[in-house]
């Protein structure tokens, strides 16, 4: 390459990085905040329907113990027998259900993270540095937190509580047709065990709603503050010391971190989530009740059921979701994460 070529090189990459910059300047903090939350819930959904099929495994193996006449659990074992009784497209049951899932909860979850890391180093005066640890985790919690609690209707009665009973195992066929004919039925069944107790009918519908709550609300926590932390901060390291540039290889090596350690922390809570979640005969008070008894029937290797399926579709959800995401806000003119 001759001089004058190098120097029309650089120039160009020079010209390409101030026009971003200049672009990125171009979009207010506020409107920043709101693409990261549009980009944050377009990067989980297209995620999920990836990834769907992994999911439906995995809580078929949670929920093995539940499945009369099953010869194995291993997440192939378990694929192989829903293809050959209820047909390929059965590995997409409650798609739709995630769909609504993903945007709401995951929207708010990973969308708000930095509003909220740039609050609480705001809030504290610069004693919460950037680059540290607990800033990140404290970011990660409150939006979790938040995003739980204000997508609960979506994430319990439309996605989660739906999504995991239409992939429950039914011999006879499942008794949903779709998420809302799902929504109904479940509200039923609480309004009925409440009469039967003399209960209100109203709060016990509502109580049917809310089952596993705690668990929903905790798994977010946990999984936001692993996944998304762990991505933050090893990007963060790898390029401090160099070893790594901004880019999709730096990005790719950091989510793969990342699903690994959210697969870690989050398939323990998810088990006790699946098996609340579809408690139908109340086995269980409560997300303790369900703990004590997982830990006293099965030991602690029965939190683990499921983790390879658990880690394939976590792990392969985590690395196209910040892929995706950082492309988005590319895209969007927006700095990376």
């Amino acid at each position: 390459m001759t001089a004058t070529q190098a120097s029309m090189s650089v120039a160009a990459t020079s010209a390409d990085e101030l026009e971003k910059v200049a672009i990125l300047e171009d979009v207010p903090r506020e409107s920043q905040y709101a693409l990261k939350f549009v980009g944050a819930a377009i990067s989980n959904m297209a995620s999920s329907a990836i990834s769907n099929p992994t999911d439906m495994v995995q809580v078929r193996q949670q929920l093995r113990r539940q499945t009369p006449g099953a010869q194995g659990n291993a997440f192939w074992s378990v694929g192989v027998e829903m293809a050959r009784k209820e047909g390929l497209l059965s590995l997409m049951g409650g798609l739709s259900a995630s769909m609504v899932r993903e945007l709401v909860y995951s929207g708010i979850r990973l969308g708000t993270y930095e509003y909220f890391k740039d609050r609480l180093h705001d809030m504290s005066k610069g004693a919460l540095g950037r680059d540290g640890l607990a800033l990140k985790i404290g970011a990660a919690s409150i939006a979790a937190t938040i995003g739980s609690a204000l997508a609960n209707p979506a994430d319990l009665v439309k996605a989660v509580m739906t999504t995991v009973r239409m992939q429950a195992y039914y011999p006879d066929g499942s008794p949903y047709r779709n998420m809302r004919h799902a929504f109904a039925s479940i509200y039923r069944e609480g309004a009925n065990f409440a009469a039967s107790r003399g209960a209100s009918t109203l709060a016990g519908g509502l109580a049917a709603l809310y089952r596993g709550v705690e668990a929903t609300t905790i798994r977010g926590v946990v999984l936001s503050a692993t996944q998304i932390c762990s991505y933050d901060q090893i990007k963060q390291a790898l390029k401090k010391r160099g070893i790594m540039q901004e880019g999709v290889p730096l990005h790719l090596v950091a989510s793969t971190f990342a699903g690994l350690f959210c697969s870690v922390t989050s398939n323990p809570v998810d088990v006790v989530k699946v098996r609340l979640m579809n408690d139908k005969k109340h086995e269980y008070r409560g997300s303790f009740d369900c703990v004590r008894q997982v830990m006293v029937k099965e030991g602690p290797f029965g939190f683990f059921k499921g983790f390879g399926m658990c880690w394939a579709r976590l792990g392969t959800h985590t690395i196209l979701t910040f892929l995706i995401f950082e492309r988005i806000r590319y895209w969007f003119g927006i700095e990376a994460l």
